[in-house]
């Protein structure tokens, strides 16, 4: 058990996205309308109280996956990871009697309190040991299995569940509480990218597609996010350890217009990030996503997302960040009345630091609607970006000995603008490089539904269109320093910005490439 909880602080430090006040994640409002003479005589007496407690949240529901969400529900807002038993190495009883006691679980004990209350509902539960990969993971499992979470069976349907991830994090010695529901109710085969029963037939597909320990080794983590935002694989997939001999592209399905996406590598040692080395080409609902590597050293690649429709802010801000910037910028919006007294209070109330890492963290309550519309107004006041991406695929990337990568000093792909990542139907044709040579003829070309107008500019200095041929898209050929060259001829040519415009007047940035 002590080996089983030991590993548990690597899955928590996983489980959560970086998104916070998002209309998107919604608690079942009947986990706060439990009675507080129930709330209360379920923590003093469970066996004698805890069907009455079961009967409250579930009374009515004629649906078996409503009443499996109610209790997920009702666990994780009320049931928090004991931080304290697993840093002290002295693990006490897990059974859900002394879960409800305490309010406190590791994650045998939010597996049997799953399972006690489903039973009390009338559904069946099971529980399932096995592997979950998460931070730290490194293409390797332990002998024994490291987790435990839950299969309900829904009609004639098994569906899984890890309550423990949706609960929250583990932020250093300090668990965060952080509602989520990437873990509730994943189908088996999207199950099988993070999580390995130790039984197979806990796996729940055809026996023709269970997966060994070996291929479940080899591929990248795939957490439940991924499928929410409705990514699907659409080729191939890479290993968690690829190998590359230059750049590879993995092509990949959207199911809603509205995700934006980033992709970006880091250091794997020291996780400074590898600039310009990715690049994602998108039309429509298909994605393109090209990675490759500057040395020879390994990298971590990543794939974030957001709801480019919905209002996310940060879960957590530095303490130099939120003491030296965003907290003395609000009292001075609310000393000159730009946000009123109440407003501030609620962003005072809602966030505290924690002192292992210096970090301020939302105090999570998604039903206190007054609260997390006042902090969204400070947010808005203070005009902090309102697009915060949370991570939905990674794996570990690296040269194959005789490809060195594309060189440390070189930029490889154009950097692209905020306003890029949130197009839903826009393409760089050419160039696709993030440097160019002053003198060169360069072919400028964008496919793009987005935009009425495209147009090329130098130094940001004059806009020179481009055209829209037979096929569509807007292309223009120009020779750099001749055709494209700084407006003051004088100044330095340092750099050359693709713009779209959508009403052919107003013209936003999309890339821009370094000139040499």
């Amino acid at each position: 058990m002590k080996h089983t909880n030991k590993i548990l602080l690597c899955l928590l430090l996983a489980a959560l996205s970086p998104l916070a006040l998002s209309a998107r994640e919604t608690m079942n409002s009947r986990v706060r309308s439990v009675p507080s003479d129930i709330s209360a005589s379920v923590a003093q007496a469970p066996k004698k109280n805890v069907q009455a407690l079961v009967t409250n949240l579930t009374e009515g529901l004629a649906d078996d996956s409503l009443k499996v969400r109610v209790i997920h529900d009702w666990i994780c807002d009320n049931i928090a990871y004991d931080a304290e038993m697993y840093f002290s190495g002295k693990v006490k009883k897990q059974d859900w009697e002394s879960v409800l006691k305490g309010k406190k679980a590791l994650a045998p004990g939010y597996v049997d309190l799953f399972n006690k209350m489903c039973s009390l509902a009338g559904v069946e539960s099971v529980t399932i040991k096995g592997w979950f990969k998460g931070f730290g993971y490194g293409d390797s499992i332990p002998d024994d299995p490291n987790h435990v979470w839950n299969a309900v069976k829904i009609g004639s349907s098994w569906k899984l569940v890890d309550v423990t991830l949706d609960c929250g994090s583990l932020e250093q010695r300090t668990f965060i509480k952080r509602y989520s529901t990437q873990w509730l109710f994943l189908s088996p085969e999207q199950f099988l990218y993070s999580h390995l029963p130790e039984d197979s037939s806990h796996q729940y597909v055809d026996s023709s597609r269970l997966i060994s320990k070996e291929q479940f080794k080899t591929e990248p983590y795939v957490p439940g996010v991924f499928f929410q935002y409705g990514f699907s694989f659409d080729g191939n997939v890479p290993d968690y350890r690829t190998t590359i001999s230059g750049p590879v592209t993995y092509d990949f399905k959207l199911a809603s217009p509205s995700v934006s996406v980033l992709g970006g590598i880091c250091e794997k040692v020291t996780m400074v990030k590898a600039d310009n080395a990715t690049w994602i080409s998108r039309t429509g609902n298909k994605l393109s996503i090209s990675f490759d590597v500057p040395t020879a050293k390994e990298y971590q690649a990543f794939v974030y997302a957001c709801h480019s429709d919905e209002e996310t802010y940060p879960w957590f801000f530095s303490e130099s960040d939120f003491d030296g910037s965003i907290l003395p910028k609000a009292k001075k919006l609310a000393s000159s009345g730009a946000i009123t007294k109440d407003e501030l209070k609620s962003l005072t109330d809602s966030y505290f630091k924690v002192a292992h890492n210096r970090r301020y963290y939302l105090k999570e309550d998604l039903f206190d609607e007054t609260r997390n519309e006042n902090v969204k107004k400070v947010f808005r006041a203070l005009k902090l970006s309102a697009a915060s991406m949370e991570e939905v695929l990674r794996f570990d990337i690296r040269s194959d000995g005789v490809y060195t990568g594309f060189g440390g000093n070189i930029i490889k792909y154009p950097t692209a603008y905020t306003e890029y990542t949130l197009c839903q139907n826009t393409a760089l044709v050419s160039p696709v490089a993030g440097t160019l040579k002053n003198g060169d003829a360069v072919h400028f070309e964008v496919a793009t539904g987005d935009y009425k107008a495209v147009a090329v500019s130098a130094n940001g200095g004059e806009l020179k269109k481009l055209t829209k041929g037979g096929n569509g898209n807007f292309a223009g050929d120009y020779t750099l320093g001749q055709d494209l060259m700084p407006k003051d001829q004088k100044a330095a040519f340092t750099s050359v910005s693709v713009f779209g415009s959508k009403d052919g007047h107003h013209y936003e940035g999309l890339w821009v490439y370094q000139v040499k």
